[in-house]
């Protein structure tokens, strides 16, 4: 049997990832606007050389060379912290730092 359109269309969204996906998008830019603000007394270079791989369920991975790795994990509270007022809610949970 048919069902009309507009009854699928809030089962759609349910199913969708698009949402989870913007959301990681705009998590993983206000990462690195915040890192860039954040370490303003550190080379261009060296901000630069930071990535920042992925969010998924309040996880946020960063990628650095070892030694940026070492400074970010001191800072990784206020980073943390940082990052979620830019946001305007608490959404990133756990800073996870990685060497490259």
């Amino acid at each position: 049997m048919f069902k009309p359109v507009g009854s699928m269309l809030g089962s759609l969204t349910r199913r969708s990832k698009t949402p989870e996906a913007i959301l990681a998008l705009q998590v993983r830019q206000a990462a690195k606007d915040t890192i860039g603000r954040e370490l303003f007394d550190m080379p261009k270079d060296v901000v630069d050389s930071i990535r920042v791989k992925s969010f998924k369920n309040g996880l946020l991975v960063v990628c650095a060379p070892p030694l940026i790795a070492a400074e970010l994990s001191m800072r990784s509270r206020g980073l943390k912290d940082a990052i979620n007022e830019t946001l305007g809610k608490r959404i990133v949970r756990d800073l996870r730092l990685k060497a490259l």
